[in-house]
């Protein structure tokens, strides 16, 4: 299979698997952030249950709020003060301090030198612009993610034109195939790999079975947030009952 197919089925499998993805976000995404505050919360009222364990009067809502803020505060001070220190260390190391900055500045570059090598107006027929798009569209995404290692390999895949005409000369034309055969194999080796991964596997299996996967991670995700939802009620029932405690032995 030539190198330009293999391009397009690359790219022809990453799109299909961003869409999916995409479908999969908008079908359980709130379920799964609806589950993480849950368990968030559930942290909160537990770490507060634990407070009023060892205290000795009934605290309210908003001095514990106070407690937990001073907490973070004295926290995020430490973490400042140590990411202070490791910042001077690396400095005197001759390090690069400013990996945001750089990585910024990285993924623009690499964006910029994929969209020259692969913007659609360049395109030579109409299924090569379709081509062209889905690779910018794949570029766009890894650009709002902040995602280095998909512009490094997009641009790895499509760096290297097909060449023109062949050459005459029997060595360099041997040096080109053998050039040529390498990336054959590389590209054939990132599409196999992202076939096997599991979302590859799940676009293999069809539409029906995605609707089997998403329905039934519904069915779990409702199930589990329901289980966190009880769990709440009991959490805040149980602060309830020990700030009564509280209070009547006060009262005593």
């Amino acid at each position: 299979m030539a190198l330009e197919q293999l391009r397009a089925l690359l790219t022809e499998e990453e799109a299909a698997q961003e869409e999916l993805r995409r479908r999969i976000e908008d079908r359980l995404g709130p379920l799964r952030r609806e589950i993480e505050r849950l368990k968030a919360e559930l942290e909160r009222l537990d770490q507060r249950l634990q407070r009023l364990q060892f205290a000795r009067q009934s605290l309210s809502d908003e001095e514990l709020d106070r407690e937990e803020e001073n907490f973070r505060a004295e926290e995020a001070a430490w973490w400042a003060e140590w990411r202070h220190r490791r910042a001077e260390r690396q400095t005197r190391r001759g390090e690069v301090v400013n990996r945001n900055g750089h990585d910024d500045i990285t993924l623009r570059q690499l964006y910029r030198t994929l969209a020259r090598l692969v913007h659609p107006d360049l395109a030579r027929d109409p299924a090569d612009r379709s081509r062209r798009e889905a690779v910018m569209r794949l570029a766009n995404s890894a650009r709002e993610a902040g995602d280095l290692d998909q512009l490094r390999r997009l641009l790895a895949i499509w760096a290297r034109p097909d060449e023109g005409e062949w050459p005459r000369d029997v060595e360099v034309l041997r040096a080109r195939v053998g050039q040529r055969q390498v990336e054959i194999g590389e590209v054939r080796r990132q599409l196999n790999d992202l076939r096997r991964q599991p979302m590859g596997r799940l676009l293999r299996r069809g539409d029906l079975e995605v609707h089997r996967y998403l329905r039934a991670e519904e069915v779990r995700l409702n199930r589990e947030l329901a289980m966190l939802r009880l769990r709440r009620r009991r959490a805040l029932r149980q602060l309830e009952e020990r700030r009564r405690e509280l209070g009547v032995s006060a009262a005593e």
